[in-house]
C-alpha cells in the first residue's frame, strides 16, 4: 500500500477544522467555568454581575484569549492537535521544520481577526436590524480563509500564507 504525503486536501482540513472547534468549545466552556468559580470566590457577588461591570468582561475575554492561545501555540508547536492528528494532518514551516513562536503568533492573530468578531455581531444583529449588513460582512471575513485556499496556487489557508505554514498529510502512526 502506498502511503500518499503532500499537502492535505481542503476536505480533510475542514472537517479537522469543524472537530477543532468542539475541542475549542470544550477548552474555552472549562476556562469560563475556572474564571466565572475564581470571580464569584475572590468578590461573593452571583455570576450574572459580571457582565454589569466592563473590566470583568475585559479581563474575561483576555483570559479566554490567553487559554486559546495556549492551547493552539502548545499544539501547533508540536505539530499537530488533536483534530489533526484524527484527520492525519501537520502543520510546519513553510520549509518543513517546526514552528516558532512567530509563526504561532501570526497564524494565531489572523484566524482571530478573521473568526472572532462573526458570532457577536450576529447576536447584536438579532436585536438590531441595521448592524445586519456588519454582520453579513463579517461573515465573509469568518469564510476568507477558506475560500483563499480555493485560489491560492498551493491551496493554503489565508492564515497559513500570511504566518508561512502549511499543512501536511502526516504518515500514518505505527502504534496504532
Amino acid at each position: 500500500m502506498k502511503i500518499k504525503t503532500g499537502p492535505a486536501g481542503w476536505w480533510r482540513r475542514m472537517f479537522a477544522f469543524l472537530y477543532e472547534l468542539l475541542l475549542l468549545i470544550a477548552v474555552v466552556l472549562l476556562a469560563e467555568g475556572l474564571f466565572q468559580g475564581v470571580f464569584q470566590l475572590i468578590t461573593k457577588l452571583p455570576v450574572t454581575a459580571m457582565s454589569d461591570d466592563l473590566i470583568v468582561r475585559a479581563l474575561n475575554f483576555v483570559w479566554i484569549m490567553g487559554i486559546a492561545f495556549t492551547y493552539f501555540s502548545w499544539c501547533w508547536r508540536g505539530g499537530q492537535t488533536l483534530a489533526m492528528r484524527t484527520w492525519r494532518i501537520c502543520l510546519v514551516k513553510a520549509d518543513g521544520k517546526p514552528l516558532g513562536w512567530r509563526e504561532v503568533a501570526l497564524r494565531f492573530a489572523v484566524v482571530a481577526v478573521c473568526m472572532l468578531p462573526c458570532a457577536p455581531f450576529w447576536i447584536l444583529a438579532r436585536h438590531h436590524a441595521d448592524l445586519r449588513i456588519v454582520a453579513w460582512l463579517l461573515t465573509a471575513l469568518f469564510f476568507l480563509p477558506f475560500l483563499w485556499a480555493l485560489f491560492d496556487r498551493e491551496r493554503r489557508f489565508l492564515h497559513d500564507r500570511l504566518a508561512g505554514t502549511q499543512l501536511l498529510i502526516a504518515p500514518p502512526r505505527s502504534d496504532v
